[in-house]
Protein backbone atom coordinates (compact mmCIF):
# COMPACT_ATOMS: atom_id res chain seq x y z
CA UNK A 1 0.00 0.00 0.00
CA UNK A 2 2.87 2.67 0.69
CA UNK A 3 4.73 2.07 -2.94
CA UNK A 4 1.74 2.01 -4.76
CA UNK A 5 0.16 5.62 -2.71
CA UNK A 6 3.89 6.68 -3.13
CA UNK A 7 4.04 5.96 -6.81
CA UNK A 8 0.64 7.43 -7.44
CA UNK A 9 1.46 10.45 -5.84
CA UNK A 10 4.53 10.69 -7.85
CA UNK A 11 2.25 9.97 -11.59
CA UNK A 12 0.19 12.99 -10.18
CA UNK A 13 3.27 15.13 -9.45
CA UNK A 14 5.29 13.92 -11.81
CA UNK A 15 6.05 17.83 -13.10
CA UNK A 16 8.53 18.52 -10.02
CA UNK A 17 10.68 15.28 -11.69
CA UNK A 18 11.80 18.42 -14.41
CA UNK A 19 12.40 20.59 -11.63
CA UNK A 20 14.27 18.26 -9.54
CA UNK A 21 16.28 17.37 -12.66
CA UNK A 22 17.27 21.17 -13.01
CA UNK A 23 17.88 21.60 -9.22
CA UNK A 24 20.04 18.62 -9.82
CA UNK A 25 21.92 19.55 -12.65
CA UNK A 26 22.88 23.42 -11.11
CA UNK A 27 23.97 21.00 -7.86
CA UNK A 28 26.10 18.81 -10.14
CA UNK A 29 27.72 21.56 -11.99
CA UNK A 30 28.74 23.67 -8.64
CA UNK A 31 30.73 20.29 -7.92
CA UNK A 32 32.37 19.96 -11.17
CA UNK A 33 33.87 23.55 -11.36
CA UNK A 34 34.94 22.38 -7.66
CA UNK A 35 36.52 19.36 -9.08
CA UNK A 36 38.48 20.73 -12.00
CA UNK A 37 39.70 23.65 -9.74
CA UNK A 38 41.05 21.38 -6.73
CA UNK A 39 41.08 17.85 -8.13
CA UNK A 40 41.89 17.91 -11.66
CA UNK A 41 45.76 18.24 -11.44
CA UNK A 42 45.91 15.43 -8.66
CA UNK A 43 43.45 13.49 -10.65
CA UNK A 44 45.53 13.77 -13.96
CA UNK A 45 48.61 12.45 -12.48
CA UNK A 46 46.79 9.53 -10.69
CA UNK A 47 45.53 8.30 -14.05
CA UNK A 48 48.59 8.47 -15.69
CA UNK A 49 50.55 6.52 -12.94
CA UNK A 50 51.39 2.42 -14.21
CA UNK A 51 49.58 1.80 -10.42
CA UNK A 52 46.58 2.73 -11.40
CA UNK A 53 46.59 1.52 -15.05
CA UNK A 54 47.38 -2.01 -13.26
CA UNK A 55 44.72 -1.71 -10.92
CA UNK A 56 42.04 -0.99 -13.86
CA UNK A 57 43.33 -3.71 -16.42
CA UNK A 58 42.99 -6.02 -13.41
CA UNK A 59 39.59 -5.34 -13.32
CA UNK A 60 38.82 -5.26 -16.83
CA UNK A 61 40.46 -9.06 -16.78
CA UNK A 62 38.08 -9.84 -14.11
CA UNK A 63 35.21 -8.89 -15.75
CA UNK A 64 36.04 -10.16 -19.28
CA UNK A 65 36.89 -13.51 -17.00
CA UNK A 66 33.67 -13.25 -15.47
CA UNK A 67 31.66 -13.31 -18.97
CA UNK A 68 34.06 -15.82 -20.24
CA UNK A 69 34.07 -18.61 -17.57
CA UNK A 70 37.75 -18.57 -17.14
CA UNK A 71 37.76 -20.18 -13.92
CA UNK A 72 41.99 -20.05 -13.98
CA UNK A 73 41.69 -16.22 -13.81
CA UNK A 74 39.36 -16.12 -11.00
CA UNK A 75 41.10 -18.73 -8.91
CA UNK A 76 43.68 -16.13 -8.54
CA UNK A 77 41.97 -12.83 -8.50
CA UNK A 78 42.09 -12.24 -4.74
CA UNK A 79 45.71 -13.14 -4.64
CA UNK A 80 46.39 -10.27 -7.89
CA UNK A 81 43.79 -7.91 -6.31
CA UNK A 82 45.71 -8.15 -2.93
CA UNK A 83 49.26 -7.85 -4.64
CA UNK A 84 47.67 -4.73 -6.52
CA UNK A 85 46.30 -2.99 -4.11
CA UNK A 86 49.48 -2.59 -2.25
CA UNK A 87 51.41 -1.49 -5.44
CA UNK A 88 48.54 1.67 -5.33
CA UNK A 89 49.24 1.96 -1.71
CA UNK A 90 53.02 2.48 -2.16
CA UNK A 91 52.04 5.11 -4.63
CA UNK A 92 50.13 6.97 -2.87
CA UNK A 93 52.99 6.95 0.06
CA UNK A 94 55.11 8.22 -2.00
CA UNK A 95 52.63 10.92 -3.52
CA UNK A 96 50.95 11.62 0.52
CA UNK A 97 50.65 15.51 0.53
CA UNK A 98 49.09 15.22 -3.24
CA UNK A 99 46.69 12.01 -2.04
CA UNK A 100 46.04 13.79 1.29
CA UNK A 101 44.87 17.12 -0.47
CA UNK A 102 43.11 14.92 -3.33
CA UNK A 103 41.00 13.18 -0.93
CA UNK A 104 40.42 16.13 1.73
CA UNK A 105 39.55 18.08 -1.01
CA UNK A 106 37.10 15.41 -2.60
CA UNK A 107 35.34 14.61 0.59
CA UNK A 108 34.66 18.39 1.25
CA UNK A 109 33.26 18.32 -2.55
CA UNK A 110 31.22 15.25 -1.95
CA UNK A 111 29.49 16.72 1.42
CA UNK A 112 28.33 19.55 -0.09
CA UNK A 113 26.79 18.02 -2.61
CA UNK A 114 24.92 15.99 -0.37
CA UNK A 115 24.97 18.95 1.83
CA UNK A 116 23.08 20.89 -1.27
CA UNK A 117 20.80 18.19 -2.47
CA UNK A 118 19.48 16.88 0.86
CA UNK A 119 18.62 21.10 1.03
CA UNK A 120 16.67 20.77 -2.03
CA UNK A 121 14.96 17.22 -1.14
CA UNK A 122 14.05 19.33 2.03
CA UNK A 123 12.14 21.61 -0.53
CA UNK A 124 10.86 18.85 -2.79
CA UNK A 125 9.49 17.45 0.52
CA UNK A 126 7.58 20.97 0.87
CA UNK A 127 5.90 20.89 -2.42
CA UNK A 128 5.27 16.86 -1.92
CA UNK A 129 3.49 18.22 1.63
CA UNK A 130 1.06 20.89 0.10
CA UNK A 131 0.00 18.68 -2.67
CA UNK A 132 -0.89 16.07 0.17
CA UNK A 133 -2.41 17.92 2.53
CA UNK A 134 -4.69 20.52 0.53
CA UNK A 135 -3.57 19.49 -2.86
CA UNK A 136 -2.08 22.85 -3.46
CA UNK A 137 0.51 24.20 -5.60
CA UNK A 138 3.19 26.33 -4.11
CA UNK A 139 6.30 28.16 -5.94
CA UNK A 140 9.79 26.07 -5.39
CA UNK A 141 11.30 29.06 -4.40
CA UNK A 142 9.07 29.63 -1.25
CA UNK A 143 9.68 26.00 -0.21
CA UNK A 144 13.05 26.08 -1.05
CA UNK A 145 13.51 29.88 1.12
CA UNK A 146 10.84 28.89 3.55
CA UNK A 147 12.35 25.57 4.62
CA UNK A 148 15.85 26.92 4.38
CA UNK A 149 16.93 26.80 7.50
CA UNK A 150 15.23 23.64 9.18
CA UNK A 151 17.06 21.86 6.06
CA UNK A 152 20.60 23.15 6.77
CA UNK A 153 20.42 21.91 10.47
CA UNK A 154 19.01 19.10 9.22
CA UNK A 155 22.03 18.42 6.78
CA UNK A 156 24.32 19.54 9.07
CA UNK A 157 23.66 16.23 11.36
CA UNK A 158 22.49 13.56 8.30
CA UNK A 159 25.05 14.16 5.73
CA UNK A 160 28.22 13.42 8.06
CA UNK A 161 26.31 10.48 9.97
CA UNK A 162 25.34 9.35 6.61
CA UNK A 163 28.69 9.45 5.10
CA UNK A 164 30.58 7.52 8.08
CA UNK A 165 27.88 5.11 7.86
CA UNK A 166 28.02 4.33 4.12
CA UNK A 167 31.80 4.25 4.84
CA UNK A 168 31.23 1.25 7.03
CA UNK A 169 28.73 -0.25 5.11
CA UNK A 170 31.28 -0.07 1.71
CA UNK A 171 34.09 -1.94 3.95
CA UNK A 172 31.57 -4.50 5.49
CA UNK A 173 31.11 -5.39 1.53
CA UNK A 174 34.52 -5.42 0.52
CA UNK A 175 35.20 -7.80 3.64
CA UNK A 176 32.75 -10.29 3.01
CA UNK A 177 33.37 -10.27 -0.87
CA UNK A 178 36.97 -10.79 -0.89
CA UNK A 179 35.80 -14.01 2.23
CA UNK A 180 33.60 -15.35 0.09
CA UNK A 181 36.29 -15.59 -2.52
CA UNK A 182 38.59 -17.17 -0.76
CA UNK A 183 35.95 -19.75 1.46
CA UNK A 184 34.29 -21.07 -1.57
CA UNK A 185 36.31 -23.14 -3.91
CA UNK A 186 34.33 -23.03 -7.80
CA UNK A 187 35.65 -19.85 -8.16
CA UNK A 188 33.24 -18.51 -10.47
CA UNK A 189 30.64 -19.89 -8.17
CA UNK A 190 32.07 -17.45 -5.24
CA UNK A 191 32.55 -14.63 -7.35
CA UNK A 192 28.84 -14.72 -8.28
CA UNK A 193 27.72 -15.36 -4.98
CA UNK A 194 29.81 -12.31 -3.56
CA UNK A 195 29.07 -10.42 -5.84
CA UNK A 196 25.04 -10.83 -4.85
CA UNK A 197 25.60 -10.88 -1.37
CA UNK A 198 27.88 -7.45 -1.46
CA UNK A 199 24.84 -6.39 -3.70
CA UNK A 200 22.43 -7.90 -0.88
CA UNK A 201 23.92 -5.89 2.13
CA UNK A 202 24.58 -2.76 0.49
CA UNK A 203 20.71 -2.11 -0.40
CA UNK A 204 19.64 -3.50 2.56
CA UNK A 205 21.55 -1.24 4.82
CA UNK A 206 20.23 2.41 2.93
CA UNK A 207 16.89 0.76 3.63
CA UNK A 208 17.61 0.57 6.99
CA UNK A 209 19.20 3.93 7.39
CA UNK A 210 16.31 5.56 5.25
CA UNK A 211 13.33 3.80 7.39
CA UNK A 212 15.01 5.21 11.09
CA UNK A 213 15.53 8.69 9.12
CA UNK A 214 11.46 8.24 7.46
CA UNK A 215 9.75 10.75 9.76
CA UNK A 216 12.45 13.56 10.35
CA UNK A 217 11.40 15.62 6.92
CA UNK A 218 8.29 14.99 6.81
CA UNK A 219 7.66 15.93 10.94
CA UNK A 220 9.95 19.24 10.10
CA UNK A 221 7.86 20.27 7.20
CA UNK A 222 4.08 18.84 7.92
CA UNK A 223 4.31 19.30 11.71
CA UNK A 224 6.40 22.24 12.02
CA UNK A 225 8.03 20.36 14.07
CA UNK A 226 11.78 21.05 16.19
CA UNK A 227 14.33 18.35 14.75
CA UNK A 228 14.70 17.30 18.48
CA UNK A 229 10.98 16.06 18.23
CA UNK A 230 11.48 15.06 14.80
CA UNK A 231 14.21 12.66 15.67
CA UNK A 232 11.72 11.20 18.35
CA UNK A 233 9.25 10.74 16.12
CA UNK A 234 11.86 8.93 13.87
CA UNK A 235 13.03 6.62 16.20
CA UNK A 236 10.28 5.45 18.31
CA UNK A 237 7.84 2.71 16.52
CA UNK A 238 5.17 2.51 18.40
CA UNK A 239 3.33 1.78 15.46
CA UNK A 240 2.30 -1.90 15.11
CA UNK A 241 4.19 -3.35 11.82
CA UNK A 242 5.36 0.34 11.01
CA UNK A 243 9.33 -0.67 10.84
CA UNK A 244 8.75 -3.39 9.37
CA UNK A 245 6.67 -2.32 6.39
CA UNK A 246 8.56 0.88 5.88
CA UNK A 247 11.80 -0.89 5.61
CA UNK A 248 10.10 -3.77 3.28
CA UNK A 249 8.75 -0.67 0.66
CA UNK A 250 12.20 0.88 1.19
CA UNK A 251 13.85 -2.67 -0.01
CA UNK A 252 12.06 -3.05 -3.02
CA UNK A 253 12.12 0.18 -4.07
CA UNK A 254 15.98 0.36 -3.74
CA UNK A 255 16.47 -2.53 -6.09
CA UNK A 256 13.97 -1.11 -8.35
CA UNK A 257 15.54 1.51 -8.62
CA UNK A 258 19.47 0.09 -9.33
CA UNK A 259 17.82 -2.32 -11.51
CA UNK A 260 15.43 0.46 -14.09
CA UNK A 261 18.52 3.12 -13.53
CA UNK A 262 21.26 0.05 -14.70
CA UNK A 263 18.87 -1.23 -17.40
CA UNK A 264 17.60 2.15 -19.17
CA UNK A 265 21.40 3.49 -18.96
CA UNK A 266 22.45 0.75 -20.84
CA UNK A 267 18.96 0.30 -23.43
CA UNK A 268 19.50 4.12 -23.69
CA UNK A 269 22.82 4.95 -23.78
CA UNK A 270 22.85 7.26 -20.77
CA UNK A 271 19.83 9.02 -21.92
CA UNK A 272 16.92 7.92 -19.79
CA UNK A 273 19.17 8.50 -16.74
CA UNK A 274 17.82 12.38 -17.00
CA UNK A 275 13.92 11.08 -16.38
CA UNK A 276 15.06 8.13 -13.99
CA UNK A 277 17.62 9.41 -11.70
CA UNK A 278 15.19 11.96 -10.38
CA UNK A 279 12.24 9.82 -10.14
CA UNK A 280 14.48 7.92 -7.89
CA UNK A 281 14.46 10.63 -5.16
CA UNK A 282 11.50 11.76 -5.88
CA UNK A 283 9.86 8.11 -5.09
CA UNK A 284 11.69 7.95 -1.85
CA UNK A 285 10.54 11.50 -0.91
CA UNK A 286 6.89 10.17 -1.62
CA UNK A 287 7.87 7.09 0.11
CA UNK A 288 8.44 9.45 3.22
CA UNK A 289 5.54 11.57 3.61
CA UNK A 290 2.85 8.72 2.54
CA UNK A 291 4.49 6.75 5.58
CA UNK A 292 4.26 9.68 7.79
CA UNK A 293 0.82 10.56 6.91
CA UNK A 294 -0.40 6.83 7.39
CA UNK A 295 0.96 6.04 10.66
CA UNK A 296 0.11 9.26 11.64
CA UNK A 297 -3.19 8.70 10.99
CA UNK A 298 -3.68 11.83 8.69
CA UNK A 299 -5.75 12.12 5.83
CA UNK A 300 -4.49 13.19 2.59
CA UNK A 301 -5.05 13.80 -1.19
CA UNK A 302 -3.65 11.23 -4.02
CA UNK A 303 -4.98 13.13 -6.69
CA UNK A 304 -7.22 15.81 -7.24
CA UNK A 305 -10.70 13.94 -6.46
CA UNK A 306 -9.10 11.36 -4.72
CA UNK A 307 -8.31 11.51 -0.31
CA UNK A 308 -6.97 8.55 1.58
CA UNK A 309 -8.60 8.14 5.14
CA UNK A 310 -6.73 6.56 8.17
CA UNK A 311 -7.68 3.50 9.02
CA UNK A 312 -9.77 3.26 12.07
CA UNK A 313 -9.01 0.86 14.96
CA UNK A 314 -11.45 -2.08 15.87
CA UNK A 315 -12.16 -0.59 19.61
CA UNK A 316 -12.77 3.24 17.64
CA UNK A 317 -15.29 1.19 14.79
CA UNK A 318 -19.24 0.44 16.04
CA UNK A 319 -20.19 -2.63 14.83
CA UNK A 320 -23.46 -0.83 13.43
CA UNK A 321 -22.25 1.70 11.33
CA UNK A 322 -22.19 -1.08 8.57
CA UNK A 323 -26.23 -1.02 8.78
CA UNK A 324 -28.75 1.15 7.77
CA UNK A 325 -31.74 1.99 10.16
Amino acid sequence: MLFKNSFHLLVDNFSLNYKFLLYKLIVWLIGLALSAALLYPTLRMLFTSEAFEGTVQLFKDFLHALVSGDTEFLTGFAENLQAQLNVLIDFFREKTPNVVFFFVALVLIWLLNRFLGGVGNFAFGGLIDHRMSSYAKIPFMNAFIGGFGKACLWQVIYVPLSFLFNAAVVALCYVVFVFLLSVIAVKLVATVAALMVSVALLVAAQAVKLTLCNDVVPAMVSDKAKLRTALKKSFSFKEKGRFGALFSTYLVTAMLILCVNVLFALSSFGAALLITVPMSYLILICIQFVGYYTYGKKKYFLGEDQIVSPKREKKEENFYDDFEL
